[in-house]
């Protein structure tokens, strides 16, 4: 578990939120995207700065609420009944947290909670999750509108990057043009054999099939028994057969995002 590079990362978050604040601005008077470029698996992923927010607003919020369900302080409360002896009936509840669901407040609460984080079981899951939404952040803010990855071309090999808004693509070396829509197919198709971490899948799909689709939102398919846990990466992450993945995520219906507020918890 990095623990220091998390800790690290989530101080960088205030300063992040004000720079992914600056390109939504730019993106919504330009009709822009950004943070495109090739995933580990070879897929193309170009997610918009306001996603990218709203995706890292998800995972803080997810894991402020697994620490504090897993190691908030917890009191006696009295039920108002009483046992067959006469005696009160009392009950163990867990305390409020009271925290304001802004990105800035929810970094800053989980640096101060790193045994917390070093404790928890699923700890290295956490480290990971949120390292690879601070990095999309980054990605997001740092480059520049860029062309949608589209595979290679069918011709003569080379890599093929086309506008978002375009249905072709020419090719620079051989000037055969494509349609865009067709050939991303073809990579979606040409991915499912391949074996993926949650975060990876969640950097290279979502744009492929027209949903959102979190590191959090696989690992929770795996634990519903909708996912086969693979051979894990050289890091110890397990991967997931792609195929399987999008065969889920196609299946499952999308919900609108409602983010909720971690002080509802009790």
């Amino acid at each position: 578990m990095c623990l220091g590079r998390l800790l690290g990362d989530l101080l960088a978050v205030a300063e992040l939120v004000d720079d992914l604040g600056a390109t939504i601005s730019r993106q919504t008077s330009t009709g822009q995207r950004v943070g495109s470029r090739s995933a580990e698996i070879g897929l193309p992923f170009n997610l918009g700065a306001a996603e990218v927010r709203d995706d890292l607003r998800n995972t803080l919020s997810t894991w402020v609420r697994e620490l504090w369900e897993t190691h908030g302080p917890r009191r006696e409360v009295t039920t108002g009944e009483t046992g067959p002896d006469g005696s009160p009936v009392v009950v163990v509840a867990l305390d409020a947290l009271y925290l304001d669901d802004t990105l800035h407040e929810m970094a800053a609460w989980l640096r101060r909670h790193p045994t917390w984080i070093e404790y928890h079981p699923a700890g290295g899951e956490l480290v990971d999750e949120i390292t690879d939404a601070v990095e999309r952040a980054r990605q997001a803010v740092d480059l520049p509108p860029a062309l949608v990855f589209c595979g290679p071309c069918p011709d003569c090999g080379a890599d093929l990057y086309a506008h978002p808004d375009r249905a072709t693509v020419g090719c620079r070396e051989c000037e055969s043009r494509h349609d865009v829509e067709a050939l991303r197919a073809a990579l979606l198709d040409a991915a499912r054999e391949h074996l993926a971490t949650a975060a990876e899948v969640s950097l290279a799909l979502p744009r492929l099939l027209g949903r959102t689709l979190s590191a959090n939102t696989v690992r929770t398919w795996a634990r519903a028994g909708k996912l086969t846990r693979r051979e894990p990466d050289a890091r110890g992450r397990p991967r997931f057969l792609v195929g399987e993945v999008i065969d889920v995520a196609l299946a499952t219906p999308t919900r609108q995002r409602v983010t909720r507020d971690v002080a509802e918890l009790a």
